[in-house]
């Protein structure tokens, strides 16, 4: 526990970061997924709003089969759950 402890003091000293510092840190450790690996649905809320996403390809549905909520964007419910989807075909 005395780790813990000394890992806390440390990180109370530290300056806090930017939010420039934050996002760089973040492409480094994560970087983006290339645009061909994203693709678009449109999902319906249970609100009854109808809005278009966009997720990684390698999941199978819009919600990533982890969660059916969605923020909707045009009366802000959040969540809001995904009733049905389809995706998007470019054209």
């Amino acid at each position: 526990m005395a780790i813990a402890d000394w890992v806390q003091r440390q990180l109370a000293k530290a300056p806090p970061w930017s939010d420039e510092q934050f996002e760089e840190v973040q492409k480094l450790l994560c970087p983006p997924a290339p645009p061909e690996e994203f693709m678009h649905w449109r999902v319906r809320l249970y609100c009854g709003h109808i809005c278009e996403v966009t997720r990684l390809r390698r999941h199978e549905r819009p919600d990533g089969g982890v969660t059916d909520k969605e923020r909707c964007a045009e009366c802000g419910l959040n969540p809001s759950v995904i009733v049905a989807f389809e995706p998007l075909v470019s054209g």
